[in-house]
């Protein structure tokens, strides 16, 4: 080469530098000045379909007529932080355009910016839910089809939300672009729960007042993989020179880096971080526009898309709406991206979109086509759902879990607390930490302690009045709708002359009206007579001393001829004078010695009712009593303000009360009420209203266990079953089939303030140990045949030893007020005072209580005395028994067996069991004089047993029946 040609090339070389160099400055100019590189690219042509105040529906190319009555519409809900052009990036990232070119009719629901829009931080989720439910019609309305319905990320939550709302009106599928069931987690931290919660509680709260800008919600996603963001920004700075490299991808990077997010309403915010943290979407009960739905709701075709590399929705949080639709098909297409690249950028064009338009041809032809679904789909319960057990808690957890409880616990009491309940640091530190502040005010509750249940529901109305208190045929009620109810209904009695300390009898059916009435009446500091609709009311009226009833109209009738005062229930006012809809509240003037919430522990609250051997018997429940159940059955049930409570035990039953309301009140739990415990609608409603705790009486479960299993039933939200008296073979039976659910057996002696529970629920048939706070027990050693209190050479009662039968005492008060049993004095010592119960346990070698039956019940034999308790337990763990009962037959005694059908029932194994005391399951030695009673009992087995309205076998009935 010549010189001259060297010279040449150089300088060409230099001028192309120097050309690469000018490009690069012009293109970091306007990449400074204008946030990026102007494409030149044009938008989708559509038309504004509808408007309103909280969306705008836009019809993708609508101009294009001819065939848009031939194609299928599909729907795409953006998320709240993204515009509505994410379905739209740009022309090589188009979803609308894709599915367009698929065959498809494409629609797309555009909230607008918050921000900008007229009133649109103060939207929340039931206005965005509601809008896309009515997108959903107008579509169908136009198109004359059922809509394909899909969004990205919450995009998706919010489809499913309508969808289950409409249950499944109009809508022919539904697809999820990584939709996560639960909040964000920070990858590789394990902070402890309770500091986890309270980072969250706080955050929820400064961000439903401020709201999520835009720019903040870009660097929140940017954060989930800083390095990622980081390389990729510097990627992009190095290869400015390159201006026709960069443009195909410049509006998606617009997008992404800022363009595309807008302001994050603080009202949705509150409600989307409290719905995924108390896993509302996967339990049920979701409430909009106070109405309670569940995602069991869904039943058709829903294909969820999942992002191998993505941490914001990982896989599994995604996956977990399997849990939460149990009557749907669910489909799982899985891919090798991250969260943005599930619907925007060359995957999505190369896989998301193509599978959706074959998704919805293949739903359209029927889901049921030979070639099966759509290349890559798979049903997303064969992937699996990963398991939700606890996890050991880390060191971390540990340590701070035992410092918080150091922290807000007196040393006494913390140690009550670690050697009574817990009895393992593990225990400790996962369950019953959380339970601290709520023991310490058990313990707290004394004679003079102000209490009642109305003062509870006043607190947690003034701590959270929007907070869903009730669930009740279908509707929500807000604490703010109790208390205004409450408040309403104590003018109005008030009005009539209700007196504090007067004994009023309430008698409705177990709804929201008898929790408002007896509210109400707390409130004033009357005495709630519960009367049990059906029941002998005149001897209910009497013993309860009530002169004057509020009922309700399907009950009016029951009250004819008492010689009470009677006030109606209800909204009408042609009801005559006692009428209380018929009063005027703004013209009722509050006496002058009205204050609210007078009740003090002492005080007397309710007057239920029991049938005993005696007849009717009044059970009087004080204050303190009632706040004993409330904390302690709250802090045996673990239970917080994202459980819910599901009763169909009657509320003037005392475990509908005591268990059912008093626990979610002091808990700030939900409580979901039905009037009746139908086991055909049981799973329904569990899925409806979210329950993770059912109280239980007796042998109510074994209803559930006798109906064949139904789809609801899978991966049901139920954590706990709480109550007592539940037999040992339906117990196992619960834990068998309706597992993780773990059963929590209690007993409250009634007319005391004694309440055991089995906390750890390991030793099925035990009712375990008193909780912290509550009443002093011993038991006293009895006589093997008679049933008398033993005593020492000075008169003391003696107390029984482990292994032996012994009649449960409890200490009370030495002055003690006039409605209570008259207490035995110097039992164990001169200056004691015990209340006798008359209650049988056996004590094992770990100090847990073993039920054996009420003084009064054994039954006389002529080769001794059978305790049809001890039988029961004993022929409840034979293989093949469902129910048993022990009753009297002749001068013998009969076991009555229903056969559980999962196994044959063998009678001679059962012979053998009773000959030998077989006891391993009950850990009680050997009693004398019992063996002979015992295994001449004789056993038949029979189709059913007839079940009291508490439950309980009907042993009346029974030994009429067989006499």
């Amino acid at each position: 080469m010549s010189t001259k040609d060297e010279k040449l090339g150089e300088t060409t070389g230099v001028g192309a530098r120097v050309g690469h160099v000018a490009r690069t400055a012009m293109n970091v100019v306007e990449y400074i000045r204008f946030g990026g590189l102007e494409t030149g690219e044009e938008a989708s042509p559509y038309d504004i379909a509808a408007r309103t105040p909280v969306l705008t529906l836009r019809h993708y190319f609508a101009q294009e007529t001819g065939e848009t009555g031939e194609r299928t519409p599909i729907l795409l809900v953006p998320p709240l932080m993204l515009s509505a052009d994410v379905w739209d990036v740009s022309p090589s990232a188009s979803a609308v355009a894709h599915l367009r070119r698929s065959g498809l009719d494409p629609w797309v629901v555009d909230f607008g910016d918050p921000a900008q829009e007229p009133g649109g931080k103060a939207r929340n989720v039931t206005d965005h839910v509601l809008a896309v439910s009515d997108a959903i019609a107008r579509v169908a309305a136009s198109t004359g089809h059922p809509v394909h319905i899909g969004g990205y990320s919450q995009g998706g939550l919010f489809c499913y939300q309508a969808a289950a709302l409409r249950e499944c009106r109009d809508v022919a599928s539904i697809f999820a672009l990584g939709s996560p069931m639960e909040p964000l987690s920070l990858p590789g931290i394990d902070l402890p729960e309770e500091l986890m919660q309270a980072l969250t509680r706080a955050t929820i709260d400064i961000l439903s007042r401020t709201g999520l800008p835009g720019w903040a919600s870009a660097n929140l996603f940017s954060w989930t993989s800083p390095v990622a963001t980081a390389k990729g920004r510097l990627q992009y700075l190095l290869a400015l020179r390159d201006r026709d490299a960069l443009l195909p991808r410049e509006r998606q990077r617009k997008f992404l880096a800022g363009d595309g997010w807008i302001t994050f309403p603080g009202p949705a915010i509150a409600e989307v971080m409290e719905s995924m943290t108390n896993e509302r979407f996967v339990r049920g009960g979701l409430v909009f526009d106070g109405r309670t739905v569940s995602l069991a709701d869904i039943t058709c075709p829903v294909l969820i898309f999942t992002g191998q590399l993505d941490e914001f929705a990982p896989p599994r949080a995604v996956r977990d709406v399997v849990r939460g639709m149990p009557r749907a098909q669910v489909w799982e297409f899985s891919m090798p991206t991250g969260h943005f690249g599930l619907g925007v950028g060359g995957r999505a064009n190369r896989q998301t979109w193509p599978t959706v338009a074959r998704w919805t041809e293949w739903v359209d032809a029927g889901a049921a086509s030979a070639d099966g679904p759509p290349e890559g789909v798979q049903d997303a319960r064969e992937v699996g759902v990963e398991d939700r057990a606890e996890q050991p808690p880390s060191a971390l957890r540990q340590v701070v879990n035992v410092a918080t409880a150091a922290a807000v616990a007196a040393p006494g009491i913390a140690k009550t607390i670690v050697d009574r309940v817990a009895g393992t640091i593990a225990e400790v530190t996962t369950d019953t930490v959380e339970q601290v502040p709520r023991l310490l005010r058990l313990e707290r509750v004394g004679a003079t302690t102000q209490v009642s249940y109305g003062k509870l529901v006043a607190e947690a109305c003034a701590d959270d009045p929007e907070a869903v208190a009730l669930l009740y045929g279908g509707h929500a009620f807000t604490r703010a709708d109790i208390t205004r109810e409450v408040d309403d209904l104590v003018l109005r009695l008030l009005a009539v002359g209700v007196r504090r300390g007067e004994h009023v009898g309430v008698l409705c059916n177990s709804g929201s009206a008898l929790l408002s009435t007896a509210a109400a009446l707390s409130r004033i500091g009357a005495v709630v007579v519960l009367l049990r609709p059906g029941g002998d009311t005149a001897t209910e009226l009497r013993l309860g001393r009530a002169r004057r009833v509020v009922v309700d109209q399907a009950h009016a009738g029951e009250i004819d001829g008492s010689a009470v005062t009677v006030h109606l229930l209800g909204s009408g006012t042609n009801g005559g004078p006692n009428h209380l809809g018929a009063i005027a509240t703004e013209e009722v003037r509050v006496p002058s010695w009205y204050r609210p919430d007078p009740g003090r522990g002492r005080d007397l609250a309710f007057i239920l009712f029991s049938d005993g051997s005696d007849g009717i018997r009044p059970l009087p429940v004080t204050n303190r009593r009632w706040a004993l159940s409330a904390y302690g059955a709250a802090s045996t049930a673990s239970l917080t303000a994202a459980d819910t409570v599901y009763s169909a035990n009657p509320l003037y039953h005392p475990s509908g009360l005591l268990l059912a309301t008093a626990a979610p009140v002091a808990s700030g739990a939900r409580l979901a009420l039905t009037d009746i415990f139908d086991p055909d609608t049981f799973w329904a409603d569990v899925r409806r209203y979210g329950a993770t705790v059912v109280p239980y009486t007796w042998s109510m479960l074994s209803l559930l266990l006798a109906r064949p299993v139904e789809a609801d039933e899978r991966h049901h939200p139920v954590r706990l079953f709480i109550g007592s008296g539940m037999p040992p073979a339906v117990w196992r039976g619960v834990l068998d089939r309706f597992r993780p659910a773990v059963v929590v057996e209690m007993f409250a002696a009634a007319r005391t303030d004694a309440i055991l529970a089995n906390v750890i629920g390991r030793k099925v048939g035990s009712v375990g140990r008193p909780l912290p706070g509550t009443a002093a027990i011993e038991l006293a050693a009895v006589h093997p045949v008679t049933g008398a209190l033993l005593h020492d050479s000075d008169g003391y009662v003696l107390r029984a030893r482990r292994g032996r039968p012994g009649r449960l005492l409890v200490a009370v008060d030495r002055e003690q007020p006039a409605w209570e049993d008259a207490p035995m004095r110097g039992v164990f010592g001169p200056k004691d005072a015990w209340i006798d119960t008359g209650e049988l346990f056996v004590r094992d070698a770990d100090g847990d209580l073993w039920p054996r039956g009420r003084h009064g019940e054994e039954i006389r034999t002529p080769s001794g005395v059978v305790w049809p308790r001890e039988v029961e337990q004993i022929l409840s763990g034979v293989p093949g028994v469902d129910q048993v009962v022990c009753i009297p037959e002749g001068d013998g005694a009969v076991a009555l067996v229903t056969a559980a059908g999962r196994m044959p029932f063998d009678e001679g194994r059962a012979r053998d069991a009773l000959s030998r005391r077989d006891i391993t399951d009950i850990s009680v030695a050997h009693t004398p004089g019992l063996r002979t009673a015992t295994a001449d009992v004789a056993v038949r087995v029979v189709e059913a047993i007839p079940l009291t309205r508490w439950y309980r076998p009907d042993r009346k009935f029974l030994a009429a029946q067989s006499s």
